[in-house]
């Protein structure tokens, strides 16, 4: 279990300042730099990490320390503070939390700004929890799995954690991030742990541990980390703290929209034209941030993205993108979260882009434009497969372990490319209407499954399903 401190700075840190700041944290420590200066490691003579730092990022939007912190705690910076980072690992004969402290305390005292310290949710008495590797998101390594252990009321899909799954993931590790009952998870991590190769392991106030997702009861294995309890009854089910309770409030509902496009190859191409009007016609705003960690820096630029997936082609870039919040709060738009990996492939490039739109209680989405989302993305050539969904959840599209329900099917839209393949008679001729979408020779294909809280949608969609591609 790591030690996390946030210093947002309303200044850019000065070198002689990041200096004397990491002397105060720990004047008997080494000073070791890593990825490319991206990170400040401490360690003591024996060569032990004992904390780490990371480079001060320059925020676009100060609103975006309060989606990831506390509300508010950005309302006395300048619009565009600077975060940095820290983090002590957890070791017996060392008060590491003093030290990265002190360290944020230094900068702040010569930068200006604010310290964020989380408080402790989870009791520092299981062996699993506790400790150091060589990594300072890791807090315990198995031949099958990296333990990663957040103690905060809102986990990101951080930079440590992006770096912590490229170096351990490549060696066929499996992530599991561990948290209290009391925390919630982002969009974009969320998007990480859904993985077949991750798990959501949560500690309850008693001790025990059950998965974020299912509530399934969770025991520790020495091989592989945290796995299901054998001795866990099925009729006994979900643990209890994975229930709904009415002290979680009324549930919001979330529409989950899933998007492929198919670009040709064009050195002209600009990526990003889809997000914007997937959030232009679901929230009314356009994506305001994004970044390939949280918290997300960059405000949206198509150009700038575009240039860095051209820079990491061949290879695959993933990016996390998310609204304004005072759009949401000052012109009604809805909040916004969403994803985007951008993939070369033989056809050319394609976009894979998710995008969760949050309602508050007793606000029902409004489903009956999205026939023309999908008329607009056909007429601008970026359809070529879309799935919407419903779904209980928090409006602010961040995720607490608790029982909400599956996603039902709302509708699918199958672009003229797949149209073409199957044939538009066999297309319209599917069990759920469909909807045939700009020139009559080569349409697209709308299909309305229902409204997201029927039970009989997933029926009426696997059926659609099984019509559009048969088994062979």
């Amino acid at each position: 279990m790591s030690h996390d401190v946030v210093a947002l700075l309303a200044e850019a840190p000065a070198r002689r300042s990041l200096i004397d700041a990491l002397v105060e944290a720990g004047p008997d420590l080494r000073v070791r730099s890593v990825s490319e200066g991206a990170v400040i490691e401490l360690r003591d003579g024996s060569g032990r990490l004992v904390a780490a730092m990371q480079a001060a990022q320059k925020l676009a939007l100060s609103a975006e320390a309060d989606r990831l912190l506390t509300e508010g705690v950005g309302d006395d910076l300048p619009a565009q503070p600077y975060w940095v980072e820290a983090r002590g690992a957890e070791l017996a004969d060392a008060d590491t939390a003093a030290m990265v402290h002190r360290f944020a305390r230094n900068l702040v005292d010569r930068h200006g700004g604010a310290v964020w310290v989380p408080e402790s949710r989870m009791a520092r008495d299981d062996g699993h929890l506790t400790g150091a590797t060589d990594h300072p998101a890791v807090t315990t390594l198995t031949e099958k799995a990296f333990v990663v252990v957040q103690d905060r009321p809102l986990v990101p899909l951080s930079g440590w954690l992006v770096d912590a799954t490229a170096a351990y993931g490549r060696g066929g590790r499996h992530l599991q991030l561990v948290t209290p009952s009391t925390s919630r998870i982002t969009h974009a991590l969320r998007s990480l742990l859904a993985r077949p190769a991750a798990r959501w392991v949560v500690r309850d106030g008693d001790g025990g541990y059950y998965d974020g997702f299912s509530g399934v009861p969770l025991v520790w294995d020495p091989e592989s980390a945290f796995t299901v309890d054998p001795d866990a009854s099925a009729a006994e089910g979900p643990h209890p703290d994975f229930r709904w309770s009415e002290a979680d409030g009324a549930p919001g509902t979330q529409l989950l929209v899933d998007l492929q496009v198919l670009h040709p190859a064009d050195r002209g191409l600009l990526l990003g034209g889809a997000a914007e009007i997937l959030a232009e016609y679901l929230a009314g705003s356009t994506p305001a941030l994004w970044g390939t960690s949280e918290p997300l820096a960059h405000a949206w630029n198509r150009g700038r993205m575009t240039g860095l997936c051209r820079r990491r082609a061949p290879g695959s870039t993933w990016i996390a993108l998310t609204g304004r919040p005072e759009g949401v709060r000052e012109r009604g738009a809805r909040p916004i979260a969403g994803t985007q990996r951008v993939s070369t492939v033989p056809d050319g490039v394609r976009e894979s882009i998710t995008l969760a739109v949050g309602h508050p209680p007793g606000e029902e989405p409004d489903l009956s434009g999205l026939a023309d989302l999908a008329g607009e993305l056909t007429a601008n050539e970026l359809l070529r497969g879309m799935t919407v969904q419903r779904l209980l959840g928090r409006p602010d599209l961040t995720y607490a372990p608790r029982w909400s329900g599956p996603p039902v099917p709302v509708g699918l839209a199958v672009g003229v490319e797949g149209v073409s393949e199957m044939g538009t008679d066999h297309a319209l001729s599917a069990p759920v209407r469909g909807v045939p979408i700009g020139p009559p020779l080569t349409p697209a294909v709308w299909y309305r499954v229902g409204d997201g809280t029927e039970p009989g949608s997933w029926d009426r969609f696997r059926d659609l399903m099984s019509h559009l591609r048969p088994a062979d």
